[in-house]
């Protein structure tokens, strides 16, 4: 973590985001297990690496699968971020830009997110890369 990362915890349909099991989550129930990512420059986007750790979120490619969180430094960990405005998506281009909020999260052209249909048991929800969802929203509250 470098002192120009940023720390958020992310929500992704209004639940809080964490990891179980190398795959990222989010709990409906559990909301204790969620992380604190540590959002940092990278490549012309952002890496976002659990607080402590060398774990960043990572796509396992360009097919509609689950998001991994594992120790990545190559173009699979690499993200960008978009801020929802009543005008329309503002990218941000920095972590010192970063404001709590609505955002998008993708990485080459590609929505991160929950599905559009999950089963309504309480268990952790997948987030998959290529979501079907249409809109793919997801609030970041900075913590620093």
């Amino acid at each position: 973590m470098s002192e120009h990362d940023r720390i958020v915890k992310l929500y992704a349909k209004g639940i809080p985001v964490g990891v179980h099991e190398g795959k990222l989550v989010g709990f409906p129930a559990d909301g204790h297990r969620t992380a604190e990512w540590a959002v940092g420059p990278a490549d012309g986007g952002f890496r976002l690496t659990v607080k402590g750790t060398e774990d960043t979120l990572t796509a396992p490619g360009t097919t509609r699968a689950q998001a991994e969180v594992r120790p990545d430094t190559t173009p699979a960990s690499v993200w960008r971020l978009q801020r929802v405005t009543p005008e329309g998506l503002a990218a941000v281009d920095s972590p010192t830009a970063l404001r709590t909020g609505t955002h998008v999260i993708t990485q080459n052209g590609l929505a991160l997110g929950r599905d559009l249909f999950e089963d309504p048991s309480p268990a952790p929800k997948p987030i998959v890369i290529r979501t079907d969802d249409r809109e793919p929203h997801w609030f970041l509250e900075v913590l620093i």
